[in-house]
């Protein structure tokens, strides 16, 4: 009984460490998608001549 715990233990941890994988290759891939965003409105922003770096609500 105490193998089949034991295994149990095994296999949550496995999936944990899986699932935290995948949690952190998503904030990865969005940080990478925002930041690629931001650095292309800054460069249209300096084609236009537009120095102004606040959003106006």
């Amino acid at each position: 009984m105490d193998t089949f715990f034991w295994w149990l233990a095994v296999v949550v941890s496995v999936l944990f460490f899986v699932v935290m994988l995948v949690i952190i290759v998503c904030q990865w891939i969005i940080y990478y998608r925002i930041e690629r965003t931001t650095l292309k409105q800054q460069e249209t922003q300096e084609d236009y001549g537009n120095d102004e770096t606040e959003v106006k609500a």
